[in-house]
């Protein structure tokens, strides 16, 4: 499948049980999506995006990073690390926590710098999309 987006256009092939295999400017991407199919949850690299969803006839389309703050699973996931505690200071790309689903580990990446407010989830913990895991500021 071809997609477009007003910051790039690709390749989108679905591999199966939510992953995706995306080829942009002829390097391939893992891509994992979770949810409806009007507001699904696009995982890639540790950051969990909203793609604004809209129809085909429409000229134009926008992601957004979820940035706001907290942090959610991309889908229902088990808690296997902890890596900050409320309290500290974190950087841009800095792993969280790390999820495990589908027998794969998923790292929750910091999308901003910022500082942990809470943690909403403990080691061995299964988790669902949406519910905080992390909140930032």
């Amino acid at each position: 499948m071809r997609f477009t987006t007003d910051a790039t256009s690709g390749e989108a092939e679905f591999i199966g049980n939510g992953e995706w295999r995306v080829v942009i400017d002829g390097q391939a991407h893992r891509v994992f999506a979770a949810g409806p199919a009007d507001a699904p949850w696009i995982w890639y690299d540790g950051v969990v995006y909203r793609p604004d969803v809209y129809d085909r006839r429409t000229t134009s389309s926008t992601a957004r990073r979820d940035t706001t703050g907290s942090l959610s699973a991309p889908m229902p996931a088990t808690v296997r690390a902890i890596e900050v505690a409320a309290g500290d200071h974190v950087s841009r790309g800095d792993t969280l926590l790390v999820l495990e689903a589908m027998k794969m580990e998923l790292p929750i990446k910091a999308p901003a710098d910022g500082t942990v407010v809470s943690i909403g989830c403990r080691v061995g913990e299964l988790v669902q999309p949406g519910v905080p895991l992390v909140e930032l500021r």
